[in-house]
């Protein structure tokens, strides 16, 4: 693919992918992106895969030695926010 595509932004925000684009990309309807702007003329847009993206969460879980209570992330939480205020 090295086509270049042209979207327009509608009135509300909306841009619509091209469908050549979104077939390349495997995206159909509420397929999600984030989106991330490099600069003031770039913004980059990336498919969000959920099932992958749990799968690294629970990795990531699974290797955490100690796994915080609910309290000791409450704690953390507020100490967190004591911080900021100042």
């Amino acid at each position: 693919m090295t086509e270049v595509e042209t979207a327009k932004m509608s009135e509300r925000g909306q841009i619509i992918i091209p469908k050549e684009i979104r077939d390349y990309v495997g995206a159909g309807e509420s397929t999600i992106f984030t989106i991330i702007p490099l600069d003031r003329e770039t913004i980059m847009m990336k498919k969000l895969d959920k099932k992958k993206l749990l799968e690294e969460f629970a990795q990531v879980r699974a290797s955490v030695k100690h796994k915080m209570s609910e309290e000791e992330v409450k704690e953390e939480i507020m100490q967190y926010r004591k911080e900021r205020r100042r």
